[in-house]
């Protein structure tokens, strides 16, 4: 009897363990949606990808060699007057007596050929480029971070309105049932002559309106609920009952560095690194090329003249009129509003987990408060109940009480959701 009654124990604290963890576990999988059905966390890997790309195409642009098809056809029409004649020719490559474009300074010509391109020195503007992406890619992957952070905080916000909800559906169930006992009670008693039959009436109006609180909760739930299945992404209407989670602090970062001064980190990067790429203009530039094809002016000859010629060019900017001075003054105070920025999110962040940490002490104080009223209550109304039941004491004044202890365990219930949240909170700030 005793190793069953041990057993009977450990059954139901197992079955106790296994639905919290089940809540938590119900929670993740909403979490885990929310972010894989993200259209933001989309775009920010799909701007991952699109630098990867981009840095191939300027790996193309920095050291590949280009080869381009060109070519252009002019022809310059006179009028010629020659041997007291007038008549029009469409490209004359010579004429002594003419209307039109002087011939010795412009004439027809035809250029066809390709273009063959290789820079030499474009090895470090590629390796500048490599950073950029990299700075850039890191930006992509922490904003993916944040964003599965936020949603975090956001979708386990709006799961505890839900329980709030449920709780509240739950509490209002079970005070119907104390008024039906109650109802039927007072009901035998005024059968009797022993209670009036104006405090069955009263406790029909107050079941009444037990019901239509319960009703209000179950609608509320149902709204919250879909506002998470629009959240996570889930198209589904159908009302589901949630299991309850118990949040707990997560520990503070171990290196003192928060996750949300990253950004301003990368951004002081991704300034630098555009200063670099903006300073490339000033490196020397030094491309082979090799032409080919044809060029005359002679069209009746024209396939005497294919060709070929290679060369260099080369540039240098030695001056602009201080424009980089001008931008690296730019970059500098870009940097120090980053700086700003970054010491008031991390002021910020402080002030918000001290604030937390003082909300959830008074949290604790009020519970405890709450809960010695509860008792309090609960006294009040078995005793209230003994003494309707023999007719020594008002149905008013029990149903008065019965409301005090309905406000006190709705105020206790909220505060049981905001100290989640406030936890809920708290962890988002650590991170």
């Amino acid at each position: 009897m005793k190793r069953l009654f041990l057993l009977l124990i450990f059954a139901v604290v197992r079955l106790c363990s296994f639905g919290q963890a089940d809540g938590n576990a119900v929670l993740k999988r909403y979490i885990e949606t929310a972010k894989k059905n993200s259209p933001m966390i989309a775009d920010f890997r799909n701007q991952a990808d699109i630098q990867t790309a981009e840095l191939r195409r300027l790996r193309a642009l920095y050291t590949h060699s280009r080869l381009e098809l060109n070519g252009d056809y002019l022809f310059v029409p006179i009028v010629s007057t020659n041997d007291g004649g007038s008549a029009f020719k469409w490209n004359a490559q010579s004429a002594n007596d003419y209307y039109g474009y002087d011939l010795g300074e412009s004439s027809g010509h035809l250029h066809a050929g390709a273009t063959w391109t290789q820079p030499l020195l474009g090895g470090y503007s590629y390796k500048v480029a490599q950073t950029q992406a990299a700075i850039n890619n890191d930006i992509a992957s922490n904003q993916i971070r944040m964003e599965q952070h936020q949603l975090e905080r956001t979708v386990t916000e709006q799961y505890l309105l839900c329980l709030l909800d449920k709780d509240q559906i739950a509490f209002t169930d079970s005070v119907a049932k104390i008024l039906k006992r109650r109802t039927s009670i007072v009901s035998k008693l005024a059968a009797n002559g022993l209670a009036k039959q104006s405090d069955v009436e009263l406790l029909t109006i107050e079941r009444d309106a037990n019901r239509e609180q319960n009703a209000a909760h179950r609608q509320s739930y149902h709204t919250h609920l879909m506002e998470l299945n629009l959240l996570c992404g889930i198209a589904d209407t159908a009302t589901v009952s949630l299991p309850g989670v118990s949040l707990s602090e997560c520990s503070d970062i171990v290196d003192g560095r928060s996750r949300f001064t990253e950004q301003y980190r990368l951004d002081s990067l991704n300034v630098s690194s555009s200063l670099l790429s903006f300073k490339l203009q000033y490196k020397p530039q030094l491309d082979l090329f090799v032409n080919g094809g044809m060029q005359t002016g002679d069209f009746a000859g024209w396939y005497r003249h294919f060709g070929v010629s290679a060369g260099l060019t080369f540039r240098w900017t030695l001056s602009d009129g201080k424009q980089k001075n001008w931008v690296e003054r730019q970059t500098a105070l870009r940097l120090n509003t980053i700086k700003t920025y970054k010491d008031n999110a991390e002021y910020q962040r402080r002030m918000r987990i001290s604030q937390c940490i003082e909300e959830l002490g008074k949290f604790d104080e009020r519970e405890t408060t709450l809960r010695r009223q509860l008792k309090g209550y609960d006294t009040v109304l078995s005793n209230y109940g003994k003494e309707v039941n023999a007719g020594q004491v008002s149905v008013l004044d029990y149903i008065t009480v019965l409301r005090n202890k309905v406000q006190t365990e709705n105020d206790l219930m909220l505060l049981r959701t905001n100290r989640q949240l406030v936890v809920a909170a708290l962890n988002y700030w650590k991170w």
